[in-house]
């Protein structure tokens, strides 16, 4: 059952939604509240780099683009481009 990629991709999915809601109560418990204003932004950068990575993951396994070099190609740059348009858009306001 573990050399099957679909159920190690699952687990991955798990792995970085567990890590990603992890991320996200520690900066909803209001311990930034007395912490610089970086630790907001950078919490935000790391849920969306993990967002990214599950999107990959998506892509590459369950919809099978690990075999088409072309496909995983583009479909890998456009999701890039587009989470760094919401970094920048999540980021702009801070600065």
């Amino acid at each position: 059952m573990l050399k099957d990629k679909l159920f190690r991709a699952w687990i991955a999915l798990l792995v970085l939604s567990a890590t990603s809601t992890a991320v996200a109560i520690f900066i909803d418990r209001g311990k930034t509240a007395t912490g610089a204003g970086w630790v907001p932004a950078v919490a935000g950068a790391v849920i969306l780099l993990l967002a990214l990575i599950k999107g990959r993951i998506i892509l590459s396994r369950y919809l099978g683009l690990e075999t088409t070099r072309f496909w995983r190609r583009g479909f890998n740059t456009a999701l890039t481009l587009y989470a760094l348009v919401l970094l920048g858009l999540y980021l702009a306001p801070m600065l």
